[in-house]
């Protein structure tokens, strides 16, 4: 009986207390539910549904046909060398035509008998002679700094007057060693080291006298008249080479992603998802960018909404779906 007493009692006592909790404490908070995070699953109903929701389009690559092009790097030389050796042809060419004509002029007097004795002949034949000599010596070293395509300009002292103000910029482009073709180069173009910009054309000059000591490859030279560039300015540059053109893959420029240093694509996969592929590039065209490696004619590419799915990616790969 005792035992059944203090069992009502201990009821009672409960009971009182949870009432007690209801009416000055409320009812009790039920635990927060958990916001979903986003779908990074590639199950084909999830893929399905962020095609729709991110706006994803495809594309296959275009097939394109181009020149044959070998790719080298470039820098703007300083043109103040150039500057003064073509002044000191100049300057040697104008003396020089003064002693021709002196020379001249005093053997005609000589021979007509008037006021000009041999000796007077002889001095002016050997000036003559020395400011040739002058000449030839300042033409060959602007030929061994600089290549027969500068010294043979008949606009060089027009040329070297931009370069002076710095209108137009000389740029030498080195190719690596064993990439120079037998037959001579056709056109370049250069552009920014870094980035993909489109790459702008160039005068080819013709070979560059000596080689770089660093590239140890053959340097072409070529004149910028695009705009100023400092000396020093690093590019990149390509020269279409001589041969047939070359079939190439071109893709937009929104179906590339950069991640962990290297260029990648999204390619649709049979099954529904997506495979992120590494991809080499080639030059940059009108269209977007030639893909050297790395996608097929037949391959179906993300062109729009590629970040995004790197996005997803990356989230999903840290961890963002799961606790």
């Amino acid at each position: 009986m005792k035992k059944i007493i203090f069992s009502l009692l201990a009821g009672f006592v409960l009971g009182a207390a949870v009432i007690w909790l209801a009416l000055f404490h409320g009812p009790a908070e039920k635990p927060a539910e958990k916001t979903p995070g986003p779908d990074i699953s590639t199950g084909s109903a999830a893929i399905a549904k962020q095609i729709a929701d991110a706006g994803l389009k495809f594309a296959a690559p275009e097939p394109t046909v181009l020149a044959r092009e070998v790719k080298g790097y470039g820098r703007v030389l300083d043109a103040a060398p150039l500057v003064a050796a073509a002044a000191e042809i100049q300057v040697a060419q104008v003396t020089a035509e003064a002693s021709e004509k002196e020379s001249t002029r005093t053997k005609s007097l000589h021979d007509a008998g008037e006021n000009a004795s041999l000796q007077s002949v002889e001095t002016a034949n050997a000036a003559m002679l020395r400011d040739r000599a002058q000449l030839d010596a300042a033409r060959a070293r602007l030929l061994s700094a600089w290549g027969r395509a500068l010294l043979e300009r008949t606009d060089l002292p027009a040329l070297v007057r931009q370069l002076a103000l710095g209108e137009i910029a000389l740029v030498r482009i080195d190719l690596p060693p064993g990439e120079s073709p037998a037959q001579p180069l056709a056109s370049a173009r250069v552009g920014a080291l870094t980035g993909s910009d489109t790459l702008s054309e160039v005068e080819l000059l013709g070979s560059a006298p000596a080689a770089d000591p660093q590239a140890q490859g053959t340097g072409y030279l070529a004149l910028w008249r695009t705009g100023p560039l400092a000396p020093g300015t690093a590019l990149r540059a390509v020269m279409t080479a001589p041969g047939d053109p070359q079939k190439v893959l071109v893709l937009p420029r929104g179906a590339f992603v950069r991640h962990a240093g290297g260029v990648f694509i999204y390619v649709q996969t049979a099954e529904g998802g997506f495979e992120r592929r590494l991809v080499t590039l080639g030059s940059p065209v009108a269209a977007g960018l030639v893909v050297t490696e790395g996608v097929t004619e037949k391959d179906q590419v993300v062109v729009t909404g590629a970040q995004q799915l790197l996005a997803t990616e990356v989230l999903g790969s840290a961890g963002g779906s799961e606790d």
